[in-house]
């Protein structure tokens, strides 16, 4: 279950980007090299008006490898390496595997946890008083549009709420965000189980 979507994503105010939300996460990244952390994640799924909860663990390590994995609610798991994105569901024996440039991506919550630049380089921002509000550039993707929610804690990005263009909704609360601790490469090596299926996309 990985991001079909997430709670409630309220219209954005037609403010001017004010730019302070975005410089206090730079100052962050500036010297980061490895995340690690819970989640929750609330997803709401608009066809069957559902909403459903997930929660599990994430780690990150600059500058383009992360694992995603849930431990209540699915036994999903994402790994993202350099260009490729490999979604493991263990409980389909299946792996789907995509480019994330090649299918947009680039626009995932996931990409933009890694990769700062992508927020200008690929979105429309406004910002105000703790919140940075993003709508993709260029052609149509999955996206329709981010919410960023920053708090005063260290890691300063606390939310990040999504709606995708079927009008899904979802959002994701990090908790318990630990900076620089020490995270082995092997923690980012995905091995697929015998008998999964592969399917590249």
């Amino acid at each position: 279950m990985f991001f079909m979507a997430v709670s409630v994503v309220l219209p954005f105010p037609a403010v001017a980007a004010d730019g302070v939300p975005l410089t206090k996460l730079r100052a962050v990244y500036k010297n980061l090299r490895t995340l690690e952390g819970r989640f929750t994640q609330v997803t709401y799924i608009k066809d069957i008006d559902k909403a459903e909860t997930f929660k599990g663990i994430f780690y990150l390590k600059m500058p383009d490898r992360m694992r995603w994995k849930y431990t209540e609610g699915s036994t999903d798991e994402v790994y993202l390496t350099g260009n490729e994105m490999v979604i493991d569901q263990p409980s389909e024996s299946q792996v789907f595997i995509s480019s994330m440039s090649g299918s947009g991506l680039n626009s995932s919550p996931l990409r933009i946890l890694l990769d700062l630049d992508e927020l200008e380089n690929n979105f429309n921002l406004k910002s105000r008083k703790g919140h940075i509000f993003m709508t993709p550039r260029g052609k149509k993707t999955v996206v329709d549009s981010i919410e960023l929610v920053l708090s005063g804690n260290r890691f300063p990005l606390e939310r990040i709420r999504l709606l995708d263009r079927y009008g899904n909704k979802t959002e994701i609360m990090l908790m318990d965000v630990k900076i620089n601790t020490v995270l082995k490469d092997s923690l980012f090596l995905f091995t697929p189980s015998a008998g999964t299926a592969i399917i590249r996309q």
